[in-house]
């Protein structure tokens, strides 16, 4: 009479197998994983820039008193609040340009911080930013896995964007 089943030997041959693949794949996956965060981090820099250069754009047209923005023009640039955007808008230009590129992205709540630069002529020279989960990410230069530091910060992701975009 023949027994149906598998011996021991065979078991211990499957999970062998089954284990070197493991130890092959995930690794491999947690490049992926650290590659996307770090590419979602880089789509929203460069979504605020684009909202940061309409913003900029908008007030032009209106003739808002843009000198109002020399803040922004430091070597490190300025921090634009994630929180607390009302539908209203408000009635200082600084406020107002924050608005609006909030109105342009209004995921920006879901980052934990933003660093935006201006040069001379008012125009967004570079972005930084830094997700919830700490990863970073910037626009126009922007972060790759290869150049990826975990403990950067946004206003780091700035100084990359910014000084390695003009050289």
């Amino acid at each position: 009479m023949k027994k149906k089943g598998f011996t021991l030997i065979e078991l211990i041959v499957v999970i062998a197998i089954i284990g070197v693949l493991a130890a092959i794949l995930v690794p491999a996956m947690m490049g992926y994983v650290k590659k996307s965060k770090i590419t979602s981090a880089n789509a929203a820099a460069k979504s605020i820039y684009t909202g940061a250069q309409a913003a900029i754009t908008d007030m032009n047209a209106e003739d808002a008193k843009l000198s109002d923005l020399d803040g922004w023009k430091a070597d490190a640039g300025k921090a634009i609040k994630v929180s607390g955007y009302t539908k209203d808008a408000p009635t200082g230009a600084a406020d107002l340009f924050e608005w609006r590129i909030y109105n342009y992205f209004t995921d920006i709540t879901k980052l934990k911080a933003v660093v935006l630069k201006l040069d001379e002529n008012y125009q967004v020279e570079g972005v930084g930013v830094e997700d919830k989960n700490a990863y970073t990410g910037s626009h126009p230069k922007q972060m790759t896995v290869d150049n990826y530091n975990k403990n950067k910060t946004a206003a780091a992701a700035l100084t990359y964007a910014v000084t390695k975009a003009s050289s």
